[in-house]
């Protein structure tokens, strides 16, 4: 009976080691650069944010747009805008410095 009880005892540190160990690694930093391709939903011109649902995955992310950066979009006469001059319906393909 005690053989039992310390293989169960070692069985649930193990899985609740290793468990710690997934939630660790699957963190990521949410401040890094992330390639994406989407259509924009909305504009906040004051939060300077633009909320792009994703083509591949159909997730709604919101990026935030930095002072002075330009965004890279499907128009054909300005590929390169600034967040004033977008527009909801346009595909946002990535950010750019």
């Amino acid at each position: 009976m005690k053989k039992i009880q310390r293989v169960a005892l070692g069985l649930a540190l193990l899985a609740a080691l290793a468990g710690g160990v997934v939630s660790a690694s699957a963190k990521s930093s949410g401040n890094r650069p992330r390639a994406f391709s989407g259509v924009i939903q909305s504009i906040d011109l004051r939060a300077r944010t633009v909320e792009v649902r994703e083509q591949e995955t159909g997730r709604v992310v919101t990026v935030r747009v930095p002072e002075g950066a330009l965004l890279r979009t499907n128009s054909t006469n300005q590929p390169l805008m600034q967040i004033e001059r977008l527009i909801p319906g346009m595909t946002l393909s990535a950010v750019v410095e």
